[in-house]
């Protein structure tokens, strides 16, 4: 009972049993109070002539002195006739002059006047019942009121009390048992009919709580798939919509914290085989040199050196190219953008590979047009991007290809797109060219050069400057990727002097 008690259910049951019973009850004292004022108002009302009528068989007894046996003789025969009402004889000041009772049981000898002055005055604001004092006990009751006129020129009051003492005794024995009987039998089948009703509203209110407790518990076990249903659009379905964002958002974080530890295990993987491969070639290499020292001659010597030079420079661009990207994921390298010339930009980036590509016997194309606006960007980013997509283009076009960087104006936007005529990129690869170190077999193998960072660095420079990358391949045909940036609206001048095609 006390865990049933503990539980919101339990709480909310007993709460509510409580609020019943303490309004049944307080109803209960409203309704009896206001039949009470209801009858004292009847009563009063009817009875309002009454001690006027009463007066005129007082009088004949007033006339010269105050005719005490006569006077108690009448008030016995009235209250004989009439037992529910006590009459009394008072002077002006509420002194009682006659009544017919046991001197022992009057507890006060003076009442007040100034109920009875109201009673009389006629006043239509008055409203009964106006309660005045019982001498008889101590508390206020209905009476009814007349003046009449005392020995010696003075005045007094008939004052009738409408609710005598054996009255009350007649009610508290037959009516009182009754009515508390009834109206207790009455507020426990009230509390018995509202209690199962309630009980069972609560328990369906209370469902949906311990459906959603049940639910965050099997969260926390581990089922992170486990979800609410929502079924309206109250507070608990709110509740429960809100619960399942954050376990969407929770769910969605531990898959990002796995995909990222499984990344960062494939990182330390390859940067460690990348980092193996060529210091043990530059190992193998010097303890060579050293041990034929004396009978290596100069070629020899200068052949295995180049290799050396060519083992480190590969370290060095790798180890350069992991600190640009370290950089870039805690945006510790921000784009600071500003206008220029994406032609100019271009010219320059063809120059530097030039004689890469005429190594491999590639033809390197630009094709820009005429006039181009000023774009706006982080210019060095956008060199680093335009020089990996070019650098990546050669590396990957057998000899006798050709790799084509075009600009195009369309949208309000200007396209910068490097497309090249290698074996393409299959495509359920294509998901995942730009993950670091990544390389897609056959076509784009480790011996053909490259750290698998080039790609991935691209990516993240775009994604500070909010752009996103598009690629296109076609297995035997080649690969386009490209990419846009906006156009400096301020200044619209042109470069000039630039060919359609230039080779």
């Amino acid at each position: 009972m006390k865990s049933f008690f503990k539980t919101l259910y339990g709480k909310i049951t007993l709460i509510f049993f409580l609020l019943l019973f303490l309004l049944g009850t307080a109803q209960i004292i409203i309704s009896v109070q206001s039949s009470m004022n209801f009858v004292c108002e009847t009563d009063q009302t009817l009875n309002r002539y009454l001690a006027r009528n009463l007066a005129t068989k007082f009088q004949p007894f007033l006339q010269d002195s105050l005719n005490r046996a006569g006077i108690d003789q009448i008030i016995n025969e009235l209250m004989i006739f009439n037992p529910r009402i006590e009459i009394y004889l008072t002077d002006e000041q509420g002194d009682l002059l006659a009544y017919f009772a046991d001197p022992n049981k009057i507890k006060n000898t003076r009442i007040d006047t100034a109920p009875i002055k109201k009673f009389l005055s006629n006043d239509p604001g008055v409203r009964l019942p106006i309660m005045g004092d019982d001498p008889r006990s101590d508390r206020k009751k209905v009476f009814s009121a007349a003046e009449i006129a005392l020995p010696g020129g003075q005045n007094g009051y008939i004052y009738v009390i409408l609710g005598s003492e054996l009255y009350d005794t007649a009610i508290n024995g037959i009516g009182g048992s009754y009515i508390l009987s009834t109206t207790a039998f009455s507020l426990g089948l009230m509390l018995i009919f509202a209690g199962i009703l309630g009980s069972i509203l609560f328990f369906n209110l209370t469902r949906r709580l311990r459906r959603m407790t049940s639910a965050v518990k099997d969260f926390d076990k581990g089922d992170y798939s486990r979800r609410i249903t929502i079924q309206t659009d109250d507070e608990m379905g709110q509740l429960s919509k809100a619960f399942n964002h954050m376990a969407d958002t929770v769910e969605q974080s531990i898959e990002e914290m796995k995909k990222n530890d499984a990344l960062r295990r494939e990182l330390i993987a390859n940067v460690s085989h990348d980092l193996r491969s060529p210091l043990a070639s530059i190992q193998g290499y010097l303890e060579t040199i050293i041990m034929k020292d004396d009978s290596m001659d100069p070629e020899q010597r200068r052949s295995f050196l180049n290799t050396i030079l060519n083992s480190v420079t590969g370290l060095n661009q790798l180890v350069h190219e992991l600190f640009e990207l370290s950089k870039l994921d805690a945006m510790q390298t921000q784009p600071r953008p500003e206008p220029f010339s994406v032609a100019e930009l271009l010219q320059d980036v063809v120059l530097k590979f030039q004689p890469q590509a005429e190594a491999k016997g590639i033809h390197l194309i630009t094709k820009l047009p005429r006039s181009m606006p000023l774009v706006v960007g982080d210019i060095g980013m956008i060199d680093r991007v335009i020089s990996n997509l070019t650098d990546n283009a050669i590396r990957y076009t057998p000899h006798g290809g050709k790799v084509t960087i075009v600009l195009d104006k369309r949208d309000g936007r200007v396209w910068i797109s490097v497309k090249d005529s290698g074996e393409g990129i299959p495509r359920e690869d294509l998901p995942h060219i730009f993950d670091r170190f990544y390389r897609v077999e056959k076509s784009r193998s480790k011996n053909s050069g490259g750290s698998g960072l080039g790609l991935a660095i691209v990516k993240k420079i775009l994604d500070a400057h909010k752009v996103s990358i598009n690629v296109q391949s076609e297995p035997g045909r080649g690969t386009v990727f490209s990419f846009c940036l906006k156009i400096h609206t301020r200044d619209h001048h042109t470069a000039s002097g630039i060919s359609m095609e230039n080779r």
